[in-house]
């Protein structure tokens, strides 16, 4: 689907950062109409090198099998990625699309070339750290009866080259959460305080962990948690902890870092996720990864 970037590793650990993400690519807008479940997809190209890949958009509205409106996402090249979502009509299931941003790979094993100095698939115990540094604001009809999230959907997967969702397991990081029916069905393992900056400041959120079917899941303690902020912390933590309580070794390798929301629970949906900053620091171990 796309072609990955290798770059080759050192001997001791390094440190790799994106560089303006936001501002680094030529501005582009894909939109998907109602009814459909396919979406639209963009690649991000480079402003100072277009045949090189920054990020991947998609509309993804796999259950909007009804009702009419749209889905669009926006790079606008100048610091920001606005998801507008303006939908009536919908089924109304647990969740009817979920549109995302990509940086590297995913369950599949397609793979955008970025050309931020990131490596993706990489092996959990290839790294030492993974930081998030994002802001973010969910604004328009969120309460009420609309279900609707901000989530990090990770796949860590059973190889580098996996064949789908059966060969992978899904990490869910839900700062948002405002879904009726909650954790139903879900295992509670533990509450977990993560050391975050938040809005500049050094805090500690507070996360319930759940297991649910090849799922682990880090909700809000507080719910609903925080319909927009500027959030820094270290993704790998959470991974490395959702592989051990998952209890199977062989869910290793990281496709890539997917941001997003998703939304259900109801006929229409009229909101706007925009994110103002989307950056990440990989610091390596030396020696492994790929």
């Amino acid at each position: 689907m796309f072609a990955a970037l290798c770059l080759p590793l050192s001997a001791g650990a390094q440190t790799y950062a994106t560089k303006s993400l936001l501002s680094a690519g030529r501005p582009v807008t894909k939109t998907s109409n109602a009814p459909g479940t396919h979406g639209a997809v963009g690649i991000v190209a480079s402003a100072s090198n277009s045949p090189t890949n920054l990020l991947l958009l998609y509309t993804n509205p796999w259950a909007v099998k009804t009702g009419s409106g749209t889905i669009s996402m926006k790079y606008t090249g100048s610091g920001s990625i606005v998801t507008n979502v303006n939908l009536s009509g919908l089924p109304g299931g647990g969740v009817d699309g979920s549109p995302f941003t990509l940086l590297g790979c995913d369950q599949w094993a397609g793979c955008e070339a970025a050309g931020q100095p990131l490596h993706f698939p990489v092996q959990l115990s290839g790294m030492s750290s993974l930081i998030v540094d994002y802001s973010y604001a969910l604004s328009g009809d969120i309460g009420g009866n609309r279900d609707i999230d901000m989530i990090w959907d990770e796949w860590v997967c059973n190889s580098n080259h996996p064949n789908g969702i059966p060969d992978c397991l899904e990490v869910e990081v839900l700062p948002y959460y405002s879904f009726r029916y909650g954790h139903s069905g879900a295992k509670f393992v533990r509450t977990l305080n993560l050391p975050v900056i938040l809005n500049g400041a050094s805090r500690t959120l507070r996360f319930d962990e759940y297991i649910w079917g090849q799922d682990v899941l880090y909700f809000p303690h507080d719910l609903p948690g925080l319909p927009s902020a500027s959030i820094r912390f270290d993704m790998l933590a959470l991974l490395n902890q959702a592989a051990s309580d998952f209890g199977k070794s062989c869910f290793s390798w990281l496709m890539g870092m997917e941001a997003g929301t998703e939304f259900g629970g109801n006929a229409a949906q009229s909101y706007t996720l925009t994110l103002t900053k989307l950056d990440f620091e990989q610091t390596l171990a030396g020696g492994h990864g790929r």
